[in-house]
């Protein structure tokens, strides 16, 4: 059985990258994460991310490298991270997309600790669980 972890970051578009991109990224992202058992949300306000993903640890460190070199997106900036998590937020999504201008939420993530990042965070849970 592997360990499970948790990751969190930050970070901005690239200058020279199309918005529109942010499609293809969720698209890709939600079928790797399904067969690397990987779940968890992106939030894209425009100009700025904010993720958080979950899932086996030794697959968490190979995304996040990826992550962190993809030329899509600069100021790649981790809030947290943790191994041997119990609880998993986001059971049921590969990867939750978030595209909403107006989450305050969000705004308070980029200039906030992490414990009060994940608070943000979890506080939109309630507006994208179908069920």
């Amino acid at each position: 059985m592997s360990i499970n972890g948790c990751f969190l970051f930050r970070s901005e578009i690239s200058i020279n990258e199309n918005p529109s991109c942010i499609s293809h990224i969720a698209k890709f992202s939600r079928n790797f994460n399904k067969a690397h058992d990987i779940t968890g949300i992106l939030i894209f306000d425009g100009q700025r991310f904010v993720q958080y993903m979950e899932g086996p640890q030794e697959h968490l460190l190979s995304l996040i490298r990826k992550i962190a070199l993809d030329p899509r997106h600069t100021k790649f900036s981790p809030l947290h991270q943790a191994n041997g998590i119990i609880q998993r937020f986001f059971t049921n999504w590969e990867l939750a997309y978030v595209s909403d201008i107006e989450a305050d939420p969000l705004s308070k993530m980029w200039e906030v600790d992490w414990k009060t990042a994940v608070s943000c965070l979890l506080q939109l849970l309630p507006q994208f669980d179908s069920g």
